[in-house]
């Protein structure tokens, strides 16, 4: 067993939240990027769908450069991958939510 599987095998939890975050750190500008205006007529469940839709080949660029350093394991990646997603749909969620109320807030001033 190589040394890096046998490492991946035994993090924590915690490690790998660590690993989504930054990884989803890295793709959350480019996801936003790709959603264009069509986001401000979606439903939140529609716009959580897009996103992810936009976030998976971003998503798997990222994950390449992780995983060959340090050569992580599939179930390792796997973990990661999941993780990374649901933080770059909040994360984009959050930014549009609150660039839409700054626009909001301006029209009405």
């Amino acid at each position: 067993m190589l040394f890096a599987n046998w490492l991946g095998a035994s993090l924590s939890p915690r490690r790998v939240a660590a690993w989504a975050t930054e990884v989803a750190q890295h793709c959350q500008a480019d996801v936003a990027a790709r959603l264009g205006p069509a986001f401000h007529l979606m439903s939140l469940s529609e716009a959580r769908g897009y996103i992810r839709a936009r976030a998976a080949a971003v998503l798997d660029q990222e994950l390449l450069l992780l995983a060959d350093p340090i050569g992580c394991n599939p179930e390792l990646q796997l973990a990661v991958r999941r993780q990374a997603m649901d933080e770059i749909v909040r994360m984009t969620l959050g930014d549009l939510l609150k660039a839409s109320r700054r626009q909001a807030s301006r029209k009405a001033a």
